[in-house]
């Protein structure tokens, strides 16, 4: 079944929204973040911007769904090239190390299959952008891991981000399913899918439903797949296991609320424009566009063309699967 549109468009409103509401509290403490209320009411300022801007989170999912739209497909070398051009015009919003490098390489060769960040840079870049894609593949999940995978590794060689990517991605292709599957069902899918890929991450994933029952889950969530712990207390950094984790974690602790999934992910602390981001979308596939609060839709930059956006990529997948519309 098609998703519908609201599901769709809530996808990319959502993470858009969660990206402007983390942007500008990135890497600070969860002390220093305000309340959840405070976090939903409005846009709080983010310096050097204006109310309601998004960074290179949403900035790399728009490019990404944009070239499915112009070419009617997923065009993996096409996906290279759009998100290339966020840095040929120098208008990318906060970008991280891996995928600047990425971008710098394919401008300078043109060489899609060789521009991605070298193994050893395991950053988010890949789960940030990549929740929408799900939509795309209904319940073809061989083609969507192998697809995620491919377009993952334009940014990122790394085997824990290209299965980071491929868990946001098969995350959200089942809750648009099932919004509320068992969360130690959909963690033991997730972790089987990635297990040839990354089994580090397969296995922390699989641990998690345990681990949400104890007290010291967040701070089980800030460490993974480290050595050592950089600091005393949690916070999350943009190294892609504990960016996962937490994903799935908001939104298993807050399933029948997109402003409660969103609003806990930011006052995790850390790279919360990017938890935001990949949260909202998943919480956005689960309760549709109508459940974020309409002042963060309405004051969020370029809402009204993300919106057409989405409203043409619901159109597209529609046509794929030749069902009557869906609203």
């Amino acid at each position: 079944m098609t998703p519908s549109r609201s599901v769709i468009v809530g996808a990319l409103i959502g993470g858009a929204v969660g990206d402007a509401m983390g942007a500008p509290f990135e890497g600070l403490w969860s002390h220093d973040i305000p309340s959840a209320e405070s976090l939903a009411s409005s846009f709080h300022e983010y310096h050097g911007h204006p109310t309601g801007q998004y960074t290179d989170d949403t900035q790399l999912t728009v490019a990404t769904v944009q070239s499915i739209v112009q070419h009617g497909d997923i065009v993996t070398p096409d996906i290279a090239r759009s998100i290339s051009e966020l840095w040929r015009h120098h208008s990318v919003i906060g970008p991280g190390g891996a995928c600047t490098h990425a971008a710098e390489s394919y401008l300078a060769t043109g060489d899609y299959e060789n521009m991605g960040a070298p193994v050893g840079q395991a950053g988010n870049g890949t789960a940030m952008r990549i929740a929408a894609i799900r939509l795309w593949f209904g319940g073809d999940i061989p083609s969507l891991v192998s697809t995620v995978a491919d377009i993952s590794r334009l940014t990122h060689q790394d085997p824990r981000s290209v299965a980071g990517g491929v868990v946001i991605a098969l995350a959200a292709n089942r809750l648009a399913a099932d919004p509320f599957i068992d969360s130690t069902d959909l963690c033991y899918l997730l972790a089987d899918t990635i297990s040839e890929i990354n089994g580090e991450l397969s296995s922390l994933i699989r641990a998690l439903p345990i681990q949400m029952q104890r007290p010291d889950c967040e701070r089980f969530i800030a460490a993974a797949g480290q050595s050592s712990t950089e600091f005393a207390a949690p916070i999350i950094s943009p190294f892609v296991v504990p960016t996962v984790l937490a994903s799935l974690y908001c939104v298993f602790q807050h399933r029948n609320s997109w402003v409660d999934a969103v609003t806990s992910a930011v006052q995790l602390g850390g790279d919360v424009d990017t938890l935001g981001a990949i949260v909202g979308a998943l919480a956005g596939v689960i309760h549709g566009v109508e459940s974020i609060p309409p002042k963060l839709v309405s004051d969020l930059q370029d809402s009204s063309l993300i919106q057409v956006l989405a409203s043409r990529y619901h159109t597209l997948i529609e046509g794929r699967s030749g069902e009557c519309p869906t609203t």
